[in-house]
């Protein structure tokens, strides 16, 4: 019998998720999606309703796995803050053609796409979205809700903090670390140690403001 999925976030992540169920281990029935933005209730996407907001979540039963697909990582975070006592099964989605080395630890509501490479000793904590073509070197660490857009290129040793929003094609040498909510800008090269609440541009990366997260 294949488990019910409802996923938070009729956007972008959320319609990969529902177009390509079939790129994941482990069978779901998709129910729909729950988002908060009025302008979507009573909409589909990729074929599925939009069922209702959010907080419709408590509709339904212990056991049922949700998928957060939400881009933003704060905006995540509050999210599965908001639900994480009930008793749902966050599964992670890796993309069937993904490379995870032996001896990479993945958490739990992880959503990876199709095209990324992760070396050994990796750890990805919960709930991290890795788009397309992401390839993290050995030992990297990225904290609970980080975002890495499509094309991210980490150097081995590469850590970061919880909520880091990472930019298309953004790049790190080894031993880089990246502090908590912090924004690093597209085409960006990361060479040495961004402070928390960071936002960071340009080759070679230049903090130019605090991010105010």
């Amino acid at each position: 019998m294949k488990q019910k999925l409802v996923i938070i976030g009729a956007g972008n992540v959320g319609a990969f998720l529902a177009y390509n169920l079939e790129l994941f281990d482990g069978s779901y029935k998709l129910l729909g999606f729950l988002d908060d933005d009025p302008k979507k209730a009573g909409t589909s996407l990729a074929g599925y309703p939009v069922l209702g907001k959010v907080s419709d979540i408590h509709q339904y039963p212990a056991g049922t796995a949700v998928a957060v697909g939400i881009a933003a990582p704060l905006t995540r975070r509050r999210i599965v803050e908001e639900i994480m006592h009930l008793s749902f099964d966050f599964p992670s989605f890796i993309a069937r053609n993904a490379w995870l080395s032996k001896a990479v630890t993945v958490g739990k509501g992880v959503i990876i796409y199709p095209g990324v490479s992760i070396n050994y000793e990796s750890v990805l904590g919960d709930f991290v979205i890795m788009n397309m073509n992401c390839a993290l070197g050995h030992n990297a660490g990225i904290g609970n809700y980080c975002t890495l857009a499509p094309g991210v290129n980490f150097g081995g040793f590469t850590t970061l903090g919880e909520c880091v929003d990472v930019g298309i094609g953004a790049s790190t040498r080894q031993n880089t670390r990246i502090g908590s909510n912090s924004i690093i800008g597209g085409q960006s090269m990361v060479t040495g140690t961004v402070p928390e609440g960071s936002l960071l541009v340009g080759v070679p990366g230049k903090v130019v403001r605090g991010s105010g997260k």
